[in-house]
């Protein structure tokens, strides 16, 4: 019996070197959205105004205001962070539109798989921005996927808009969402997609790269389209060799177990 458990004591310590080896890292920084540099004094001062979310392109007072990500000023740009889904719809994000509601519309279910704070990129191609990270800690030739929750819509007060979709680039490869297109009438709220998870594959070039993202939709012009981001991870792929140390880990293991069920009907 001692023997049989110190095998199996081995093979658990082959299986946690392994997968503690291989941990899944999520190399973006505040893939979340949870970390901000507002001040006490800044949120105390917005919730007070009933602002929920703030505009963080480089046309407002609150650019860059989300914590490792940056905002291409690329003409009229306008992207908006929300502190919480739940929250999103009972006030407006301050922004250079004060008298219009800058909030998700009726339509919206609240907060993603990933909860709390999230992104809204406007799809409006007069008024898109990238919101972009470098990301470091790669390994050149080395599988890695990113993976994030997304969701086609409209901003309150708004109405009409065809479609949506969430684009990018990471390093020199590019991906894009499949089109969300809107059902509802011309003089109604538009459709909400609810949030979808998607995951794609990318080999990375070199030791840093740079992630972004890009709403795209149509129409142009004051019935914008917009794309809702959040829970944005990018993990390294497990090598092969790793894979069969596992697999050969829980073969191990189970022989172990098959033995001693053998010993305890002897």
């Amino acid at each position: 019996m001692r023997g049989t458990m110190m095998a199996a004591a081995a093979v658990l310590a082959v299986l946690a070197g392994a997968s503690g080896a291989q941990a899944a890292t999520n190399l973006v920084t505040n893939g979340s959205f949870t970390q901000n540099n507002l001040t006490p004094a800044n949120l105390t001062a917005l919730a007070g105004a009933g602002r929920v979310g703030v505009e963080v392109d480089t046309h407002f007072i609150w650019a860059n205001a989300v914590t490792g990500w940056n905002n291409v000023n690329t003409g009229s740009d306008y992207n908006l962070y929300f502190f919480d889904g739940d929250t999103a719809k009972l006030g407006d994000a301050d922004s250079r539109y004060p008298g219009e509601q800058q909030r998700p519309n009726a339509n919206f279910t609240g907060d993603s798989p990933d909860g709390g704070a999230f992104m809204v990129l406007d799809g409006d191609p007069g008024f898109s921005g990238n919101l972009e990270q470098t990301i470091g800690g790669l390994v050149a030739g080395k599988s890695y996927i990113l993976s994030f929750d997304w969701a086609g819509g409209e901003l309150s007060n708004r109405t009409g808009y065809t479609s949506s979709k969430l684009t990018g680039t990471f390093g020199g490869d590019a991906f894009s969402t499949t089109p969300f297109f809107n059902g509802a009438g011309p003089n109604a709220p538009g459709d909400f997609s609810g949030w979808q998870h998607v995951s794609f594959s990318f080999t990375a070039h070199s030791s840093s790269q740079l992630l972004s993202f890009l709403a795209v939709g149509a129409p142009a012009g004051n019935l914008p389209p917009v794309a809702f981001l959040d829970g944005v991870s990018l993990v390294g792929v497990p090598e092969p060799a790793v894979w069969a140390l596992m697999l050969a880990g829980f073969g191990g293991m189970g022989a172990v177990l098959r033995r001693r069920r053998r010993l305890a009907a002897a």
